[in-house]
């Protein structure tokens, strides 16, 4: 069978390209087993869908939809695909946390729930063979009129699927500058997490559960940049890159038995690895490391079900620091009831902790989450129940219902504070120059929305100024916001 796969356009969006990898995952798969499949990445290509369903001719159309951002293009090539008689299905971490909702729509026929390669291969093989759907385990469906939940699919082993396929992508457009790198790009080595905070789709969308790709498919894809596109930098987006010492000692010893020279940045949990271990990683060649502390108070971390010693967070930051390991420490600000007494203990870590980096997101209440049935079962937070209200779903950079006890300007003045004094540290690069990570930021920015064609790019740019200016007026404006909260 042809299969299209899309990755729908993100909109406004000022960050460098991610590589669809759940996709390229799929496809690779779906190659493996004999279907011809084109990926369409539209946040790169300009060109007209309906182009691309004349050349293409594609039997099915498949739709990543990772959030919010993608929801508005997802539906309209949906609708061309539709009007020209073929199947749309959708898959990705939104769609299977609100397949009821899509389902509604009469542009999508079928949704994969969680993990796709094997449910993708087998709702093919239906359509082909004329089967019911019923069948197909992690999928839902319609059948007169009514939505159907089949049996959920059990995850499958890593080691069974082959190593990516790049050449469904460009793989030149997804190189981008990052910290010390130039030709770093997005891989992946492993799905999933094993913890269960309350307010990410984790536990429901991959069952809190962490399963690793063999190293030597990672490496073997590793290499393969480096050979043909002079990779220098991978960014592992894994949720938790590895949960056993073990796995991370194997990794770091084939790197260096290749003879591979690349630099790496890893997402890490507090109290993983110990100061040795980060002599091994640095040796390797790994350059930044990325921690989810979520709040500096302890009642709240209990609350979220963080389960990270913290006793454990200043000396793990600055073991890495002695390394000359960058690290971004990420917290979120504005949880249900959070009060101004915690909202200083986080501001008060996020000081001494002295990150490189320190993104601070605005809490969004995530449908299937721990915290949004909380809120909405105590009535503070409406549930999406309509594809309208899901096209408003506000993105945690951006400040939607406050449903914390702190004034809605406190948590714009924390954000936009921290915000800037990681745009503009000098720190977070090893060449030390006031601003470097700034102007490299500025730089992959631009690049990215280059690509969208003239009028985006100026459209952007205009949002991309509009986002500098509200970061530096919330930052510098309201000393008495900041003095309040201890920020110097």
């Amino acid at each position: 069978m042809k299969v299209l796969l899309v990755n729908p356009s993100t909109g406004y969006y000022t960050r460098a390209l991610f590589n669809p990898l759940g996709l390229v995952a799929i496809g690779s798969y779906l190659r493996s087993i004999g279907h011809e499949v084109k990926l369409e990445d539209r946040c790169i290509h300009k060109e007209k869908f309906e182009k691309i369903l004349d050349d293409f001719s594609p039997d099915l159309v498949g739709v990543g939809l990772m959030s919010s951002r993608t929801l508005k293009d997802a539906i309209k090539v949906s609708k061309i695909a539709k009007k020209r008689g073929l199947p749309v299905t959708w898959g990705g971490a939104m769609a299977s946390m609100q397949p009821e909702i899509l389902l509604k729509e009469k542009y999508v026929d079928t949704i994969i729930f969680s993990e796709g390669e094997y449910t993708f291969a087998e709702l093919i093989e239906a359509i082909e063979e004329k089967l019911p759907f019923s069948a197909v385990k992690g999928l839902f469906y319609k059948e007169n009129g009514k939505i159907i939940q089949n049996e959920p699919r059990p995850f499958a082993d890593l080691a069974d699927f082959p190593m990516s396929d790049f050449s469904l992508i460009d793989v030149p457009q997804y190189m981008q500058s990052y910290l010390g790198c130039k030709r770093m790009m997005y891989l992946y080595s492993s799905k999933g997490c094993p913890c269960n905070c309350a307010f990410c789709p984790n536990p429901v969308y991959h069952h809190s559960c962490h399963r690793k790709r063999p190293n030597e498919i990672v490496i073997a894809e590793i290499k393969y940049l480096i050979e043909n596109y002079g990779l220098d930098g991978v960014y592992f987006s894994d949720e938790l890159w590895v949960t056993k010492r073990s796995d991370m000692l194997d990794f770091c010893r084939r790197v260096k038995e290749e003879n591979l020279h690349f630099q790496f940045g890893i997402q890490c949990r507090v109290g993983l690895f110990s100061k040795e271990d980060f002599d091994i990683l640095y040796d390797a060649g790994c350059r930044w490391a990325f921690f989810g502390i979520e709040s500096g108070s302890k009642v709240r971390l209990q609350k979220i079900h963080k389960n990270i010693s913290f006793e454990r967070i200043l000396p793990t930051f600055e073991e890495l620091k002695s390394k000359k390991i960058t690290t971004v420490a990420s917290f979120i600000i504005g949880y249900p009831d959070e009060t101004e007494d915690e909202l200083r203990e986080t501001c008060d870590l996020l000081q001494k902790i002295k990150a490189n980096l320190t993104p601070v997101y605005h809490f969004t209440p995530l449908p299937g989450t721990e915290l949004y049935r909380e809120v909405v079962a105590q009535g503070k937070y409406k549930p999406l129940t309509t594809l309208k209200e899901l096209l408003k779903q506000i993105a945690t950079e951006s400040l939607g219902q406050n449903l914390s006890a702190v004034p809605s300007r406190d948590l714009r003045v924390i954000r936009s504070y921290f915000h800037w004094k990681s745009f503009t540290r000098k720190d977070a690069i090893e060449s030390n120059k006031d601003f470097t990570f700034a102007l490299q930021t500025i730089l992959s920015g631009l690049n990215a929305i280059s690509k969208k064609g003239i009028l985006m790019f100026f459209h952007d740019g205009f949002m991309a100024l509009h986002e500098f200016l509200y970061v530096f007026w919330y930052s510098h404006a309201y000393k008495k916001i900041k003095n309040k909260y201890g920020l110097k």
